[in-house]
């Protein structure tokens, strides 16, 4: 069992978010699944560090890593970004995703891709993406 990181709409506490997943994962005894789109929409619309969110993360509770792409709706005074799982993997959540490679290892990684799917070529293409990534990363991290 996997508890996973929110998306920022849920997640109303008084402490960071890192810090309260670390602490359920521990009480419950359970891993993390980390979702790397997530972390990055919530770190623009609550405007915190993403890598510090995957640095405040402890290595030995991460089981799979999410992968998709947000939106961003822009309205007077600023932005909100959604996350869709529409459009091929953002490039900055991939490259948090290596970041993520090199803190935790090779993990399991999912690709969200709920609607307007694409040609299996480029479901194709963007696995290709992924398996690079951790094979360039863990890499460079061991």
């Amino acid at each position: 069992m996997a508890g996973s990181s929110p998306r920022s709409s849920t997640f109303h506490g008084s402490s960071p978010e890192w810090e309260f997943l670390r602490e359920v994962a521990q009480r419950a005894g359970c891993g993390l699944l980390l979702d790397v789109n997530n972390i990055y929409v919530s770190a623009r619309n609550h405007g915190f560090d993403p890598r510090q969110y995957l640095r405040s993360v402890p290595g030995g509770l991460v089981e799979e890593i999410h992968l998709a792409e947000f939106t961003v709706n822009r309205f007077e005074g600023g932005e909100l970004l959604i996350d869709t799982h529409d459009h091929p993997v953002a490039e900055e959540v991939w490259g948090l995703y290596a970041l993520a490679v090199e803190r935790f290892g090779p993990k399991p990684a999912l690709i969200e891709w709920d609607t307007d799917l694409p040609p299996l070529e480029v479901l194709l293409e963007e696995a290709a993406k992924a398996e690079r990534i951790m094979e360039v990363h863990h890499a460079r991290a061991a």
